[in-house]
């Protein structure tokens, strides 16, 4: 990285509301939106591929801020709102929806394929799972 950056070009003006984080895989951009919520998914052209709402039966999200992406390609999203962990395929189903205490904000994996999730409630403690 040069110790100056160069503004490229700006992109989603029209789709993205109130971004929160964003993640590389395949040479695909994922951008986790808050205000819908919704997870949009771009191409390396920065063309739009898919949105994905995060609401729906059994599968809502009130209140995403980050995400991550595992090595076989599901998305983890924590809810700081629902205290838990919304689990979505390489496909973008709905695999699994999981109870997490203590309001979870952020989230990581390590190279052992832990979970790793801040908690701002309580103790603003780090969870391993």
């Amino acid at each position: 990285i040069s110790e100056t950056f160069e503004y490229k070009s700006e992109f989603g003006e029209d789709i993205l509301h109130y971004p929160r984080d964003v993640k590389l895989y395949k040479d695909n951009i994922f951008i986790l939106d808050e205000s819908n919520p919704c997870l949009h998914i771009f191409n390396k052209d920065l063309v739009l591929q898919k949105s994905v709402v995060t609401r729906g039966e059994g599968q809502q999200v009130v209140n995403p801020w980050f995400f991550c992406i595992d090595k076989f390609g599901s998305i983890l999203i924590p809810d700081n709102m629902t205290n838990s962990i919304l689990i979505l395929s390489s496909e973008f189903e709905f695999i699994h929806k999981i109870s997490v205490p203590n309001n979870p904000m952020g989230i990581t994996m390590d190279k052992e394929d832990r979970v790793i999730v801040v908690c701002e409630a309580a103790n603003n403690c780090l969870q391993i799972f």
